[in-house]
Order: structure tokens, then C-alpha cells, then sequence
């Protein structure tokens, strides 16, 4: 259950972010693991964790992982919209930090991607991607 702990531990770090907790933003309140359906605008800011991808090398007594990790945000339209995404971004890599103190695992942020779509209105969203190094036990995740 490795995976799970790091995940979930990840997301109660990234669900601490707040401006009461030293962060610039109130993104902490709306953070979710794999959400697939469309997010209402009261939802925003919002943050969504996915672990896609687990590669693991397997030395038969353990197995040494490289989980991926992909954390989406999504932000509101308006005039700090691009302002605001930054924000964001800038909160969940101090949130990352202190994550990969508490885990004492070896965390790597990979770099981001910015997506901003003209609609009805400016919809606009970051992905910022990281990887986690862990171990386990052989046939354990």
C-alpha cells in the first residue's frame, strides 16, 4: 500500500494550502484524486491528483518505483486569470517541498504545461508533473 500512502499523504499536504497556512492562495479547499467530471465554477480554484503511471524495477527482493505524478489545476476567468494560475503553481510546489520532507523520499519535479481555451469564456489550467522515487516490497505496490 505504498502507492496509496504516498498519494494520500500528498494530497492532505497539498489540501493544507491556504493563505492562513503561508500560501498565496485558498486552492487547498478544493482538491481532488482523479476527478473525471467537469468542475463548477464555485469549485475554482481547484486541484486534481493522478498517479497514471508506476515504473518499477524489479532487483527480487524489492522493487524500486518511479510513480508519477500528475497535478492538474484549474482557475477561473477574469482578468488574473494567468496571475492566478501562477499563484497556484507556485503553492503546490511549497506544498510538494514540505510533502517530500515529511516522506523522505527522493521527489522530482518534472515541469509544467499552461493551456488557456477561448469559449463562452477564458477556461485556463496548468499541469505540473512530478515523480516520486520509492520502495517496496517484491509483488507490493
Amino acid at each position: 500500500m505504498r502507492r496509496h500512502d504516498i498519494v494520500t499523504i500528498l494530497i492532505s499536504h497539498l489540501q493544507q494550502i491556504s493563505s492562513a497556512n503561508g500560501f498565496y492562495t485558498e486552492a487547498g479547499a478544493n482538491v481532488f484524486e482523479w476527478r473525471a467530471k467537469a468542475i463548477e465554477d464555485d469549485l475554482l480554484p481547484a486541484i486534481i491528483v493522478c498517479d497514471p503511471e508506476d515504473n518499477a524495477v524489479d532487483d527480487s527482493q524489492t522493487l524500486k518505483h518511479k510513480l508519477k505524478i500528475e497535478i492538474d489545476i484549474a482557475v477561473s476567468s477574469g482578468k488574473q486569470t494567468t496571475m492566478d494560475m501562477r499563484m497556484v503553481s507556485s503553492d503546490i510546489l511549497k506544498a510538494f517541498g514540505l510533502f517530500e520532507e515529511e516522506v523522505s523520499q527522493v521527489c522530482r519535479y518534472l515541469g509544467s504545461e499552461t493551456l488557456i481555451e477561448h469559449k463562452e469564456k477564458l477556461y485556463a489550467g496548468v499541469r505540473l508533473e512530478f515523480e516520486i522515487e520509492y520502495q517496496s516490497k517484491r509483488w507490493e505496490q
